[in-house]
Parts: structure tokens; sequence; C-alpha cells
């Protein structure tokens, strides 16, 4: 009977812990796609985030990726009389098969081309976060997500006007895609359970 109870307080001690760790999940939108995300605070002051989407490559071309970060939360300011404030930030890394401009040789002459491969990025994620405190719980954040790393494509150059195809080795190059859009601001907006 003695080992009974003291399962039933550590099942209830944990059901108790882990429903008081917030988590939420939404979607995030920019420049550089739209991921469906999921956001799981850690304690009061550091929370993951991970997210799979459509990756909007160069020139359109489509991709997906999957990102995660690890955030910090730097400072809770007092902005407004309801809801609360949180400004974050920490590293992050991303890994995909998305389109990124690739610089080709054709008879003399260097061409960029957007062309789909791997892609394996780190870099990091800065924001502001505001969480509604009336019945809905809905938090909103404006981030941004810079980042750098290796694009490694298949080699194929095929020009659309002409349906010519040439093949050249493959190549890895730099993730510029990322770097120069993660600068632009995201939304994201996300329900807290």
């Amino acid at each position: 009977m003695r080992r009974f109870f003291i399962t039933l307080t550590i099942l209830l001690a944990a059901a108790t812990a882990a429903s008081a760790q917030h988590r939420s999940a939404g979607v995030r939108i920019g420049a550089t796609g739209i991921d469906a995300v999921y956001q799981y605070n850690l304690n009061r002051e550091e929370f993951i985030e991970g997210g799979i989407g459509l990756d909007f490559g160069a020139k359109g071309g489509a991709g997906f990726k999957l990102t995660a970060a690890y955030n910090i939360i730097l400072a809770r300011p007092a902005w407004t009389n309801t809801g609360s404030w949180a400004l974050y930030a920490g590293p992050a890394m991303a890994l995909g098969n998305v389109y990124d401009n690739v610089a080709y040789e054709v008879l003399g002459e260097k061409i960029l081309y957007p062309d789909n491969g791997f892609v394996f990025a780190v870099g990091g994620q800065a924001g502001v976060e505001y969480s509604f405190d009336f019945h809905f719980p809905l938090m909103v954040s404006l981030d941004i997500r810079p980042m750098i790393g290796t694009h490694v494509n298949d080699g194929r150059f095929r020009d659309p006007a002409t349906n010519l195809t040439v093949e050249f080795e493959s190549k890895s190059g730099m993730y510029t895609h990322g770097l120069l859009r993660g600068f632009i601001p995201h939304l994201s907006v996300r329900y807290r359970f």
C-alpha cells in the first residue's frame, strides 16, 4: 500500500510539472518561407523552438527545411499593462533540400543559376514576443534568423528558355539565401497550451 501511494505521488508530481511547462504551436511566415513551429519552454528563461516548412528559395524554387533554435529570454520589459513581453536570442540550425544561387562557368562566362540541393546551416535567432492575457492564449513574435552554411547541389544546369540541359559536377558552396533573407523579420503566431 505504501508503494502505491509513493508511485501515485510521483506520477501526480510529474503530471503537474509537465502541465506547468508552457508549450505553443503555430506558424512562422516570412521572406524565407512558411513553417509549422512548436515551442517548448524549458523553464521561465529558456525555450526551444522547432519547425518544418516550405522554403522560398532563390527565384521562387521551393524546397523544405527543418529548423531548431535554443533561445534565452534576455529581458521582460513592461511596455503595456496587459499581456507580457519578452526579448530573446540564441543559436539556431537548419537542414533540408532548398534552392540557392550556384555559380557556374558556361563558355568562359560566370552565371548564377538557382539549383536545389542539400543544405546544412547554423546561425542565430533574435526577436521580441508578446503573450496576450485574455481568454484565448495567443502569442505573437517578430524575429530574425540569419543562417550561414553549406549548400551542395546536383550539378545540373537547365535553361528554361531553350530546355537545354548541361550536367556539371556536383558543387558545394555557401548557402547565401539563408544569410541574406534571414535578416528580414518573420512573423510567428502561436496558440499557447
